[in-house]
């Protein structure tokens, strides 16, 4: 568990991640991660798999993480489409979501 996220949070976090985990690993990063987060701050999520994650699937993610009880915004990067400097800037933050 990281610093931004409380024991409910990640339960919420974690449901909503387990049917996608077979095959595709999902890392927090970000404030959330460093600690240097505020209340309202988003929570950061790197999504890597074997191949781009589908847009289909990541709308379906997207649209539960809204309607979930997470009191903040939840964005993702796909390792696929996100520049190298950006996950090179970001790696030493990585934290496995188990």
């Amino acid at each position: 568990m990281i610093k931004g996220v409380t024991e409910n949070e990640e339960k919420i976090i974690q449901s909503i991640l387990a049917p996608y985990k077979q095959d595709t690993e999902f890392y927090y990063y970000g404030s959330r991660v460093k600690g240097n987060f505020e209340k309202s701050s988003d929570l950061d999520i790197l999504i890597k798999g074997n191949s781009e994650f589908s847009y289909d699937k990541l709308e379906i993610i997207k649209f539960l993480f809204d309607k979930s009880d997470l009191p903040y915004v939840v964005n993702f990067a796909d390792f696929f489409r996100i520049d190298v400097s950006f996950y090179k800037m970001i790696e030493k933050d990585l934290v496995k979501i188990l």
